[in-house]
């Protein structure tokens, strides 16, 4: 089946017409919509794809993501909780970690073939995705272009940013969202309480996906980027070994995990935690019963909402670092670089709830979960 998939993927279009035209009419009777966006490609660029191209097995893994968000969607929509639960945390989750991210596709999949059922629920909230994984992506090309200097790394990556910002129906905000939206709303939590190893291993993907930055910025050889690269890449794949127990315990925030990147593009990294905050809350909503299924539509446009404007649950820049900081970097998987042989021992538990002041980002306590290995204070 996957090798259908993927061969669709090389077979369609840069746009995929399919939603931009989709009436959104799920079989669970929500009331069918127009879809007001539509999809976009990769700004042009001579440094497209020279991530793929320089560092092929890392740059391969983040098509194996795809799959991994798409058929968690798609069991969380379609399927009650008693057929999802040992359908994610068993079969999907080590489909995963033992074939597809051992030997994943040169080539995205088409997600759409994937998760059907929910690209027609919420088209929107996945062209946002796809809008913020291609600002992603573009930047590993800038920084793995070495045609480059710095001056035009930097002015390259303004300029993508700048086009991101461009599509204001699907850039996320670049003002930091308070945790509160993640993990203090009435569905919230329901996915880390029911699926810690999956949800495990989409914190281990989000790690990946801010981590890999720091190698490619602070290397000064090629022969030390490669190097570095490759140590990253592979701290990720012993990461997903013997889960959930060397995986995120929570949710790996950009500054903490890529303090050079996100020192140098702030704003690009507030975009990544609020994008990787609302991948939680779309699972949330998905798998809480307390959602009606004619409600989960109203919710996700909501959140998706919120995660785009620059005036709800928003916290000033320095309270964003100072918690991110405080959340601890022994809890969000480790230092993307220059960590030991061991991995880290967390200080709360799994999918704690850290709770923090939105004005200072100072941690005031747990919402969920509780400290462990002998801390029974906030970490300094």
């Amino acid at each position: 089946m996957l090798t259908n998939i993927i061969s669709r993927a090389t077979r369609r279009s840069t746009v995929v017409l399919a939603l931009a035209l989709a009436v959104v009419a799920p079989a669970q009777s929500l009331r069918a919509q127009w879809v007001t966006t539509a999809e976009q490609f990769y700004p042009g660029g001579s440094f497209n794809w020279r991530f793929l191209n320089t560092y092929p097995d890392a740059a391969k893994l983040f098509n194996a993501f795809d799959y991994g968000h798409a058929i968690l969607y798609e069991v969380l929509w379609k399927e009650p909780v008693e057929k999802a639960i040992p359908r994610l945390e068993e079969r999907e989750f080590n489909f995963l970690v033992n074939k597809l991210l051992v030997n994943p596709p040169r080539l995205p999949l088409a997600e759409e073939a994937i998760m059907p059922s929910y690209a027609r629920v919420a088209p929107e909230a996945k062209l946002m995705f796809e809008w913020a994984h291609i600002l992603h992506r573009q930047i590993y090309d800038i920084w793995s272009d070495q045609r480059l200097d710095e001056a035009g790394k930097d002015r390259e990556t303004e300029r993508i940013i700048a086009a991101y910002l461009s599509r204001p129906d699907l850039a996320f905000s670049t003002k930091p969202k308070s945790m509160r939206l993640m993990q203090e709303m009435p569905y919230s939590l329901a996915f880390r309480k029911q699926y810690p190893k999956f949800n495990g291993l989409i914190w281990a993907y989000h790690w990946l996906q801010v981590g890999l930055y720091e190698p490619l910025m602070i290397a000064k050889t090629d022969a030390e980027r490669d190097s570095l690269v490759r140590a990253t890449t592979d701290r990720f794949r012993g990461m997903i070994q013997h889960a959930p127990m060397h995986m995120p315990v929570v949710m790996p925030m950009t500054a903490t995990i890529a303090p050079t990147f996100a020192a140098r593009y702030p704003t690009v990294a507030i975009i990544f935690d609020n994008l990787h905050s609302m991948h939680d809350v779309i699972s949330d909503i998905l798998a809480n019963d307390s959602v009606p299924d004619r409600d989960k539509r109203r919710e996700i446009m909501l959140a998706a909402s919120r995660y785009r404007d620059d005036t709800s649950y928003i916290m000033p820049t320095a309270a964003w670092l100072v918690m991110s900081k405080e959340m601890g970097v022994e809890n969000q998987g480790g230092p993307a670089v220059g960590f030991t042989a061991a991995f880290p021992v967390p200080t709360v538990s799994r999918g704690a709830v850290m709770k923090h002041d939105d004005q200072t980002g100072k941690h005031t306590g747990m919402g969920w979960g509780e400290m462990v290995g002998g801390h029974k204070h906030p970490p300094n």
